[in-house]
Order: C-alpha cells, then sequence, then structure tokens
C-alpha cells in the first residue's frame, strides 16, 4: 500500500491542470516514477485521476453530475485507481478538482477508500474575481448555453440562499468557500494545506514550486518542465466566448448535445482563434458585479485565514484587484466570431478545392 497519499483536490479554475500537465510531463520524462503519478490505469493515457475519484464518488451516491457526463462509468474506473494506489509501497499524488464539490461524507468515502495510506490533502485557490470569469468560460467549453448574466445571477442566488448545503447538484460554493472547504476535508484527511495562486502572471512556476512544498514533495524540480503546447490549457479570451455561446445555441438548435460540440471547440480556439495577432483580454466581471464579488472574496478570505491550515503562499493573493476587463463589446465578439467563421470557410473551400 502506498506509504502516503497526497491529493490536490483543487478546485476548478485554480491552476489545476497546470499543475496536473507538470506531473504529467515529470513522469514522462522519467523525474516522477510511473507509479507515484499513476496515469495510465484505464488503459489509456489521463492527465489527472478525475475518472477513478469522479467514478468512487458516484458510486457512494455523493456527487452530482450533468445527466449526460461519465454515463458509461461502470465502477471499474475507480478500482483501477485504487487497485494503483495499493500496488506500491511509494508516496502517490492524486489530483482530482471535482473532489472540491464533496460533502463531509463524499470526503470521508474517498479518504476511506484510500486507507490504510494516510491522507494529505492540498487544496488551491485563487481569487473570485477570476474565478466566476473562468468558470462561465468553461461552462461554455463544455457545450452549455446559459447565458453570463443568468450564470452570475445562479452562483448569487445559491451563495445567498446555502443552496450547497441542502442541493446535491448545487457544489459551486461547496468549492469556493474556501474556509469551509478546508475544514471539511480537514475532518477527514491527515492534514491539509492550501496553496494561493499568485494574483500575478508574471513567474507561472510560482504556484508550481508552492504546491510542492504544501504536499511535502520537494525532490521534485523547484523548476516545472515546459508543458507541451498541444497539453497547455489555451484560455479563451472575453469575445470569443461569447462567440463560443453562439455556436452552442446554434448546435443545440440542430439537436447536437454537448459533447458533439466539444471537437469544434478544441479546433477553433488551437486552428483559429490561438492564431489571431490581437485576441483581446481575457473575460471579466460586469462592473455592477464587481463589489458584490469583491465581497464575497473578503468574507471568504478572513474565513480562510480564521481557518488554521498552513497556507503557502499569501491570502491577499485572494483579494479581488482593480484589473477587470469587464465585458467585450458587440464589435469585438462580431471580430472573433468573423475569425471563427473565415477559418471555416478557408477550412471548406480546400477540402473542395476551389470556391466553396
Amino acid at each position: 500500500m502506498a506509504r502516503r497519499v497526497a491529493l490536490h483536490i483543487g478546485p476548478r479554475k485554480t491552476a489545476t491542470t497546470y499543475l496536473q500537465r507538470v506531473l504529467q510531463q515529470c513522469v514522462e520524462s522519467g523525474v516522477l516514477p510511473a507509479e507515484c503519478y499513476p496515469i495510465r490505469t484505464r488503459g489509456r493515457l489521463d492527465h489527472n485521476h478525475v475518472p477513478g475519484l469522479i467514478d468512487l464518488a458516484r458510486g457512494e451516491g455523493e456527487i452530482g453530475l450533468q445527466a449526460d457526463a461519465w454515463t458509461e462509468q461502470d465502477g471499474s474506473d475507480a478500482r483501477a485507481l485504487l487497485e494503483a494506489v495499493a500496488a506500491t509501497d511509494a508516496e502517490v499524488i492524486l489530483s482530482a478538482e471535482a473532489l472540491s464539490v464533496l460533502r463531509p461524507s463524499g470526503a470521508d468515502a474517498v479518504i476511506t477508500a484510500l486507507a490504510p495510506a494516510p491522507v494529505d490533502v492540498v487544496v488551491t485557490v485563487r481569487d473570485l474575481g477570476r474565478v466566476l470569469p473562468s468558470s462561465w468560460q468553461q461552462h461554455m467549453r463544455n457545450g452549455n448555453i446559459e447565458s453570463y448574466a443568468d450564470y452570475l445571477a445562479l452562483r448569487a442566488e445559491e451563495r445567498s440562499a446555502r443552496l450547497d448545503r441542502t442541493d446535491l447538484h448545487r457544489g459551486f460554493w461547496r468549492a469556493y468557500r474556501y474556509g469551509e472547504l478546508v475544514r471539511r476535508w480537514a475532518a477527514a484527511a491527515r492534514s491539509v494545506s492550501v496553496v494561493t495562486v499568485p494574483a500575478s502572471s508574471k513567474d507561472p512556476a510560482e504556484v508550481w514550486r508552492r504546491f510542492i512544498a504544501a504536499a511535502k514533495l520537494t525532490e521534485l524540480p523547484h523548476e516545472p518542465p515546459v508543458v507541451e503546447e498541444d497539453r497547455a490549457n489555451i484560455s479563451l479570451t472575453g469575445a470569443e466566448t461569447f462567440a463560443l455561446q453562439g455556436l452552442n445555441i446554434a448546435a443545440r438548435g440542430n439537436g447536437l448535445g454537448r459533447r458533439e460540440v466539444r471537437d469544434w471547440h478544441r479546433k477553433l480556439l488551437r486552428r483559429g482563434w490561438a492564431e489571431r495577432a490581437d485576441r483581446g483580454p481575457r473575460l471579466g466581471l460586469p462592473p455592477e458585479m464587481l463589489p458584490v464579488v469583491r465581497e464575497w472574496a473578503e468574507e471568504d478570505r478572513l474565513d480562510l485565514a480564521s481557518s488554521g491550515v498552513p497556507i503557502f503562499g499569501v491570502l491577499d493573493d485572494l483579494t479581488v484587484g482593480p484589473d477587470n476587463p469587464g465585458i467585450p463589446d458587440a464589435n469585438a465578439v462580431a471580430a472573433a466570431a468573423g475569425a471563427a467563421l473565415m477559418r471555416a470557410l478557408q477550412g471548406r473551400q480546400t477540402r473542395d478545392g476551389g470556391d466553396a
């Protein structure tokens, strides 16, 4: 059995994909033994452990998922992952941002499944001024059609009504009320540590250094390997996200599901928008929401400070700063949509060998 498990639980949009890709790169370069970060437990390459740990949580009735998500799972992903943890006496690192939405009973179920290995949990946290726009962008990348305004209004309703306490499917604030999140897992695991994602992106590797310190993985390289470009999580700009929403609406109107449009999204981002010289700024918050989100962030920062868990980084990273790009105007969205159409028409012309 693994002598220890370092369990990274996210939440989403807190540099999780970056950290997972760096760990994957460490395995593939031989810096980290494969048994220490198992990424081939399902007969294919994974960069994280979301499949196995979602399968585990689903089997325990502890996670709320969309009706079309992970429908093919039958318990085998969870069994394969747990067998990999049991088959080694090394320290094992597991990373699955989906675990951040679990209730206390769900956290207990995960820790119990990993026993008798002691589990040290690492939570990565980021300011809500970045998390909320990025979360809606991910919502669009997942093929959904809900407007940004409606999405933010729902988050506000959930927070004020504390729906996360009563509804399994309302997990957003179970993940992003950071003080409550760390207390929930501290009650189940041997220890919990927190890594703040730096407010400045001047040194992207800083979050990696904080992570390996928090996870007690100091034998890993201080400077992370470079993540290959085709594996990096390319961010959408604000205008591109609204254009993507339009594509999702059109696809839904033609009877296509969320899964069917995701391949279009990847091609559009990597072969269309990523090549634009001026893609525009990231998505921000509507100006009228900024004071509200700042208040939420300060409440959560103070609550996390009072939890007593070790912090790797600075809590001021959770303060919502003055840099808010806001909402793109119609011209910016039109330019992004036009770039997508141009790319599609050029591709069709190439296939047809002439004018479309």
